[in-house]
């Protein structure tokens, strides 16, 4: 990942919009319907609408980092943080 090639860079980052993107929203959006105070109806509603506000901005971020290596690490901590979120929700539920 620490290529210092342009097109590997932007590959590289590509790739982390898409499937990191992809994989950090998933895990985001199930910790919110299963943590958000809201009747099942509402809270599916907010947490399907979630993702198509917030998967522009993490496209944004992605290509506006630092480097590609820096945006992966940033996209596994989110996602492990939101996986472990909705692990604590499934054990307290």
């Amino acid at each position: 990942l620490a290529g210092q090639d342009k097109t590997t860079q932007t590959v590289l980052r590509l790739l982390a919009a898409l499937a990191g993107g992809y994989s950090l929203l998933l895990s985001a959006t199930i910790a919110l319907a299963l943590l958000l105070p809201l009747s099942k109806v509402d809270a599916l509603f907010f947490t399907s609408l979630l993702p198509a506000i917030l998967y522009p901005a993490l496209l944004i971020g992605t290509f506006s980092g630092v480097s590609a290596q820096l945006i992966w690490r940033r996209l596994l901590y989110a996602t492990l943080s939101c996986t472990v979120l909705v692990i604590i929700a499934v054990w307290l539920h």
